[in-house]
């Protein structure tokens, strides 16, 4: 789980099956939560969890993880002081007429992404969660 070092929002990441997990934005003002497929040859979460977490300084631009079809997606970027802001989307159906999407961003640490990326590894390797 991402928890907002600045708000009420978290992340999290539950219920790990073989192709697929359920994804869950939520504060006091939203709550999302979504079926998220994933392949077994593409790079997953877990693959940008640990690319942001090789950083040991403030980077430049966004590293950016989508699903395949489209209905979540991460990106992360970090400022001088550090502080990294996850903006992540997730969204029903694609082209459904009744569409929806829900988009925010959560404020972490830059010496946290280490831990997150760890738990990306297990979460999506043997189902536990983060």
């Amino acid at each position: 789980m991402i928890k907002s070092t600045a708000s009420d929002r978290e992340l999290a990441f539950v219920g790990a099956r073989e192709h697929h997990f359920t994804v869950e934005f939520r504060s006091l003002e939203v709550r999302a939560v979504r079926e998220v497929y994933s392949f077994p040859d593409a790079p997953g979460p877990e693959t940008f969890f640990s690319r942001i977490a090789a950083h040991d300084r403030p980077w430049a631009g966004s590293d950016d993880w989508s699903s395949l079809e489209g209905e979540f997606s991460i990106s992360a970027t970090c400022d001088r002081s550090g502080h990294v802001v996850f903006s992540v989307s997730i969204c029903g159906v694609p082209g459904a007429a009744d569409e929806w999407r829900v988009t925010g961003s959560i404020t972490s640490e830059l010496g946290q992404l280490p831990a997150l990326a760890k738990e990306a590894i297990r979460f999506f390797g043997v189902g536990a969660g983060i």
